[in-house]
């Protein structure tokens, strides 16, 4: 699967962001201390303490509106650099840290594209989180973002399962009968928003912002570009780095640590071992099930991609209509993975059955009482050393 595999969308996620003057990757931070602990906790995950990020040159790529970035900041690196190329997100970076005291370090914005950005330092750590996809230049960017890195620095970074975007994916295909005589972003995002807050006040905990949510992941046409496999991943930087540690976990090691060295280490070959016993777990993050054999959710992974580039490929072309081959698309991949979890039944059947309506109307999306609850895990956080 090192071949793109989805076709590219008709706007990239700037052009997008550009072109309606948004940057829809806000956080709720009105309790500052629970957003803090988050990111505290999702680093701890990672097994990168407060003390990893404190004196340390910091490279972050694309920031969004830099509520995230607040914690790293608040670690006290030596140097934070914020390269942000969103108008909008500039702005929003620059408000966020006006309001903040002297105790933090004060980032250093820098309003450029990756591509047009060559530093003249090395980084002891680079962060790029939700923004890299799978298409040939954006994995180019990947390695881009390796050649920043000291030897031995860390690339913190999100992949993902093609399965774990479906959900979503199937969300974008039920709201396409809302949508169909308007192209206005505002007007399309109340209308889901409308549509889907039953489906999003299922999450706990949820922090993101709910017309944001709606703008970048249903109406957003670089969705379908989802985020590098581990696959991927591997392919484009495994010979210069060994993964580290991922959040979800989902990787044992039970060797002998004495045993680690030379041909023996395969670091990078035992975590893509542990994802594809484990691909079926990334279709429902209130579930996990037992590993599986590894052919199964490899085909698996096949049928997610086939799938979100069938649907990918209907929006390019402004198609709209759930025809009868789409619905044989859904309805195969839907087999597969009631065959393996038989509880998924019942939620899969609600969207098949409102799939072959006559027609579908924001009060039908709202009525869907078992599959609102069912959202992939669609990020897996990533750490990285380079060798």
């Amino acid at each position: 699967m090192s071949k793109l595999e989805i076709p590219e969308p008709n706007l990239d996620h700037l052009e997008f962001y550009l072109e309606n003057n948004i940057s829809p990757v806000r956080q709720n931070i009105s309790d500052l201390g629970k957003h803090l602990e988050r990111r505290s906790s999702l680093y701890q995950q990672l097994g990168l303490p407060s003390m990893t990020f404190q004196g340390k040159n910091i490279l972050e790529v694309g920031p969004g509106s830099g509520h995230n970035s607040l914690y790293v900041a608040s670690c006290k690196p030596s140097s934070y650099d914020l390269l942000e190329p969103n108008i909008r997100g500039q702005a929003d970076i620059k408000e966020l840290y006006s309001t903040t005291n002297d105790s933090i370090t004060k980032p250093n914005l820098i309003s450029k594209k990756l591509e047009d950005y060559y530093p003249n330092k090395e980084y002891d750590i680079v962060i790029c989180e939700c923004w890299l996809g799978v298409s040939n230049h954006e994995r180019e960017m990947m390695k881009k973002l390796g050649s920043f890195l000291k030897k031995g620095g860390i690339l913190i970074t999100t992949i993902g399962s093609p399965l774990g975007g479906l959900p979503n994916a199937i969300r974008r295909v039920l709201g396409w009968a809302l949508l169909q005589d308007s192209k206005d972003v505002e007007k399309n995002t109340e209308i889901l928003k409308n549509a889907y807050t039953s489906h999003l006040d299922t999450i706990k905990d949820m922090s993101r912002l709910y017309e944001d949510w709606v703008q970048d992941v249903l109406i957003n046409p670089a969705f379908f570009l989802l985020h590098p496999s581990p696959g991927m991943f591997i392919e484009d930087i495994g010979e210069k780095f060994d993964i580290y540690k991922t959040y979800p976990k989902f990787t044992n090691e039970w060797r002998f640590y004495k045993s680690l060295y030379g041909d023996q280490k395969q670091l990078n070959q035992k975590f893509l071992e542990s994802y594809y016993e484990n691909v079926h777990n990334f279709f429902d993050y209130l579930i996990v099930l037992p590993k599986q054999k590894k052919d199964i959710n490899i085909q698996l992974e096949k049928q997610s991609l086939s799938l979100i580039r069938s649907i990918s490929e209907k929006e390019n072309k402004d198609d709209l209509i759930i025809n009868n081959s789409l619905k044989n698309d859904i309805e195969r991949i839907f087999l597969i993975l009631i065959n393996i979890n038989p509880l998924w039944k019942d939620p899969l059947n609600e969207v098949l059955n409102l799939i072959n309506q006559s027609k579908i109307d924001v009060s039908d999306i709202q009525a869907l009482k078992l599959f609102d609850k069912i959202f992939g895990r669609e990020l897996i956080y990533a750490t990285a050393i380079k060798k």
